[in-house]
């Protein structure tokens, strides 16, 4: 029997962005494991789809409608579950937007819906889940959602960069909280590399960037995201089984999500700017303009 499903066969999962994305394979994956999954989204339609889904198929899920930028309403829904299911045993915080855009570009309420949804939505979770955790007092885990943009810095992404630095900040000083209580929850940090979703459609949807390397930028990704990202149920599998043996740090792509930490470890222990974008770019077959000198070369201006 695998560590996930000795763990996770039973009890509740709360995965908030789970009707689409990896929110939805770790939903089909925990399912499939035994869980009850509570499958919040602020699309209603489709996390009731996907609930009706499993349910048909043997598993158990119910969904519910949550704007996580609501933390009255985040509240409520936390008071909810506890109230019908008793305790949760896994929480998944997931939900969370992307925008494109040269960062004096982006549009003051995208700049702040971004980070309503992808750094305050993950508070509130927190804020209103964790006591009810503590009181239960039962084995419990909670996983947050960064990214391995929240270890490296990218072009054009420079909101959700900041918002995934921050999650990842949250998340290590949760697990220095919640070490003081001596609770027995776990805390781990997910880092996804590339997962197949829409993604980068959707932020070029909702929010469009007039910018022509952004837009270049986000259909390139948008592209080798569909030919190369790996399967959401596939991906959730893997990192459900890193989180079910205790791990903090959980990845998508064990070499790939490393590869990143070293190279941000690089960079701090040396001391070097973040890596010219230009080099990803142009391996993606984004034209950006040449790059001109910081610096003057006329010596009678120092």
């Amino acid at each position: 029997m695998s560590e996930a499903r000795s763990r996770f066969g039973s009890g509740t999962a709360v995965v908030t962005g789970g009707a689409a994305g990896i929110g939805e394979g770790f939903v089909l994956h925990l399912a499939k494991l035994g869980m009850t999954v509570v499958i919040a989204d602020i699309d209603t339609d489709k996390a009731a789809w996907v609930a009706e889904g499993i349910n048909a198929a043997g598993g158990s899920a119910v969904s519910y409608g949550i704007d996580v930028t609501d933390a009255a309403a985040v509240e409520g829904m936390a008071d909810s579950i506890f109230s019908r299911f008793g305790s949760v045993e896994l929480l998944i915080n997931n939900a969370g937007v992307e925008t494109a855009g040269l960062l004096w570009e982006v549009d003051i309420d995208r700049w702040k819906r971004v980070m309503d949804i992808n750094v305050d939505g993950v508070f509130y979770c927190l804020r209103s889940f964790v006591p009810r955790m503590l009181a239960v007092g039962t084995p419990a885990c909670i996983a947050n959602l960064s990214s391995v943009g929240g270890l490296n810095s990218v072009a054009v992404q420079g909101p959700y960069v900041v918002s995934k630095f921050a999650v990842l900040a949250m998340t290590e000083s949760l697990y220095q909280d919640i070490s003081l209580t001596g609770a027995p929850i776990q805390v781990s940090a997910v880092v996804p590399h590339s997962i197949r979703s829409e993604i980068f459609r959707a932020a070029q949807r909702e929010a469009p960037s007039s910018n022509p390397i952004a837009n270049s930028v986000f259909d390139a990704m948008q592209r080798d995201n569909e030919t190369t990202g790996l399967d959401p149920v596939e991906a959730a599998e893997h990192m459900t089984e890193a989180i079910a043996r205790g791990d903090f740090w959980v990845f998508s792509n064990d070499e790939a999500c490393r590869r990143s930490a070293i190279q941000r470890a690089d960079q701090l222990r040396d001391l070097t700017p973040p890596v010219d974008p230009r080099i990803m770019l142009e391996r993606m077959g984004v034209s950006v303009p040449a790059r001109t000198s910081l610096h003057s070369t006329d010596p009678s201006k120092g």
